[in-house]
C-alpha cells in the first residue's frame, strides 16, 4: 500500500449512494432548515410564510443532494471507492454538490418571489462564493473524518498482526466444490476469491505456491458452501481466509491484508466488515 504524506492523495472513506446517504442528506437538510428558521442568517428576509419557505429550502436541499448522489455514483458511474477515491477528489465532488444545491436554492427562492431576481448574473454572483465559502469548512471536517478513519483503521490492523504468526495448515481432506465441478479445492487452502460480475477469481495455496483460477459462480453460493471455515466476507467483492493472512494495514477506507504465499496483490476489508473479521480472527 502507498502512503502519500499529502493528505488530499490519500484514501478517503467510501461514498458509494446507499441507505447511509439519503440519511446524510437528511441530516444537511434539516440543519439547514433549523439555521434559517432560527438564526436567520444575514438578515434573512422571506415573503409570506417563514416557517414553509426555510422548510423549501432544506426540501430543495435534501433532493438536490440525494439526486445529485444517486445520478452520479448509479448513472454516471463516478467511482467513489478504492484506492483512487482520495480526499482531493471528494472535496472536488463536494463543491459539485454545493454547487448544485445553489442552484437549487436559487431557483426556490425565485419561485417565491414570482421569479423577479431570475438573472443569471445574480445566480453566477450568488453560487461561486457560497461554494468557494463553503470548501473550507468542508475541506477541514473532509481531513477530520480521513484522519480518524485512518487511526481506527491501523489501530485495527496492528491487533489483528497475531494472524501474521499462524501457518498454513495442512490440507485436510475435506474437498468443496466451488463451482459445480469446476474447481475442488480444501477451504484451508483457499487465499481469497474476487467477484467479477458473474465470474470468480479464486486465489489458493498449492504445494505452498499461490495460484489462482477463474470459475462461473456468485460470490454469494461460495459464501454458503465455505460456511463454517476460515473463510469470512470482508468486502462486498472478496471473501478471505483469516488463516492465511500475513500482514494488515489501515487507511481511510478500511484494512488491507497481504496474503501468505500471495505478496503481489492486497485484499481489501471495507468498514462495513471490519468488526466480524475480527470476530472470526478471534
Amino acid at each position: 500500500m502507498i502512503w502519500h504524506n499529502n493528505p488530499l492523495k490519500r484514501p478517503f472513506p467510501d461514498r458509494e449512494f446507499s441507505r447511509a446517504t439519503v440519511l446524510g442528506m437528511a441530516r444537511v437538510a434539516l440543519f439547514v432548515f433549523l439555521a434559517l428558521f432560527l438564526l436567520r442568517p444575514f438578515g434573512m428576509q422571506v415573503e409570506g410564510d417563514r416557517f414553509l419557505t426555510c422548510l423549501g429550502y432544506g426540501l430543495v436541499t435534501f433532493l438536490v443532494g440525494t439526486a445529485y448522489a444517486y445520478v452520479t455514483t448509479r448513472l454516471l458511474g463516478w467511482n467513489k471507492s478504492g484506492p483512487n477515491w482520495t480526499l482531493g477528489k471528494w472535496i472536488i465532488d463536494a463543491g459539485l454538490l454545493l454547487a448544485c444545491i445553489a442552484v437549487g436554492n436559487f431557483l426556490f427562492y425565485n419561485l417565491t418571489v414570482d421569479w423577479r431576481a431570475m438573472d443569471l448574473l445574480a445566480l453566477v454572483y450568488i453560487t461561486i462564493p457560497t461554494v468557494l465559502i463553503g470548501l473550507f469548512p468542508i475541506a477541514f471536517s473532509g481531513m477530520a473524518v480521513q484522519m480518524r478513519a485512518e487511526r481506527e483503521n491501523q489501530k485495527v490492523a496492528g491487533e489483528m498482526q497475531i494472524a501474521t504468526l499462524r501457518k498454513y495448515a495442512p490440507a485436510s481432506t475435506r474437498l468443496v466444490d466451488l463451482g459445480e465441478g469446476q474447481l475442488l479445492l480444501d477451504p484451508e487452502s483457499i487465499l481469497f476469491c474476487e467477484a467479477r460480475g458473474n465470474y470468480l477469481r479464486c486465489a489458493y495455496l498449492q504445494e505452498g505456491k499461490g495460484t489462482e483460477q477463474t470459475i462461473r459462480a456468485t460470490l454469494s453460493s461460495v459464501v454458503e458452501k465455505l460456511d463454517n471455515t476460515p473463510i469470512v466476507r470482508c468486502h462486498r467483492s472478496f471473501v478471505v481466509n483469516t488463516h492465511l493472512i500475513a500482514q494488515a494495514s489501515g487507511n481511510a477506507q478500511g484494512l488491507r491484508l497481504k496474503m501468505q504465499g500471495w505478496p503481489e496483490e492486497e485484499v481489501s476489508v471495507s468498514r462495513t466488515y471490519v468488526k466480524p473479521l475480527r470476530e472470526k480472527i478471534g
